[in-house]
C-alpha cells in the first residue's frame, strides 16, 4: 500500500477532515537508536580484532571487522531512518489515525475515533525523558476485553486495542490536548469545527 502522507495529508483522510496536529518520534529517539547501532558495530569490531590477534590472523580480522562494522552501521542507519520517518500520526477533529512500521516495507494503519477512546494516559519512560518533556501517550479504547491499568507496578497495560505514541515531545500537553478534544467531541460537537491546533511549545508561546 503506497503511503503519500504529508503535513497537509495523509492516507486514507476523509472528505473535510481537519488535521489538528501531527505527532512524529522526537529526534533525540532516533539518535539513542543511531548510538545503539554504532555500538554493536563497534562491539564486533573490537571482537575480531582480539579474535583475529588469538589466531594470529591479526590483518585479516582487522580488515573483515572494519567491513563487517561499516555494513552494520549503514544498513542499521538505513533501517532506523526509515522506520523514524515512517511513524507517524495525526490527531484530526474527527478521530486518531497512527501508521506504524511492521518491516522495511509495510506500514500498519490504525485508526481509533473519538466515540472509541475512553481516557488518555501520559507518561515517562524514564527521569531523563521526563526532564526533556518527552514521554508516551495512550489511547485506551472502548473494549470489553480492556484491562485496566496496572499503575501500582509503574506501567500502563497496552491491549490491541490500544494506540501508543511513544518518544512524543509535550507529551503530558497533547494528553491534556486529548483530553479537551474528547470532552468537546461528546459534551460539545458543534465547537469541534473551531477548536486550535495543538502547538509544540511552551505554554505562552503557543498561539
Amino acid at each position: 500500500m503506497a503511503m503519500r502522507n504529508s503535513d497537509t495529508d495523509f492516507f486514507g483522510k476523509q472528505e473535510g477532515e481537519r488535521i489538528l496536529y501531527i505527532i512524529k518520534p522526537h529526534q533525540l529517539s532516533l539518535f539513542i537508536k543511531l548510538s545503539k547501532v554504532c555500538l554493536i558495530a563497534a562491539a564486533v569490531f573490537v571482537a575480531l580484532t582480539i579474535l583475529g590477534t588469538e589466531l594470529g590472523l591479526h590483518t585479516i580480522f582487522i580488515l573483515s571487522g572494519l567491513i563487517i562494522s561499516l555494513a552494520i552501521i549503514i544498513l542499521g542507519t538505513k533501517i532506523m531512518t526509515d522506520y523514524q520517518n515512517r511513524d507517524i500520526a495525526y490527531i484530526t477533529d474527527r478521530r486518531l489515525m497512527r501508521f506504524e512500521p511492521t518491516t522495511l516495507f509495510a506500514t500498519n494503519p490504525r485508526s481509533l475515533t473519538w466515540d472509541e477512546v475512553v481516557k488518555v494516559k501520559t507518561y515517562p519512560p524514564n527521569v531523563i525523558w521526563k526532564e526533556l518533556a518527552i514521554g508516551n501517550v495512550i489511547l485506551h479504547a472502548r473494549t470489553p476485553t480492556r484491562q485496566f491499568e496496572q499503575e501500582t507496578k509503574g506501567f500502563y497495560t497496552v491491549t490491541a486495542d490500544d494506540i501508543e505514541l511513544r518518544d512524543v515531545y509535550y507529551y503530558k500537553d497533547l494528553g491534556n490536548y486529548i483530553d479537551k478534544i474528547l470532552f468537546t467531541y461528546k459534551k460539545m460537537p458543534k465547537e469541534m469545527t473551531v477548536i486550535k491546533p495543538f502547538v509544540a511549545k511552551p505554554k505562552g508561546q503557543r498561539y
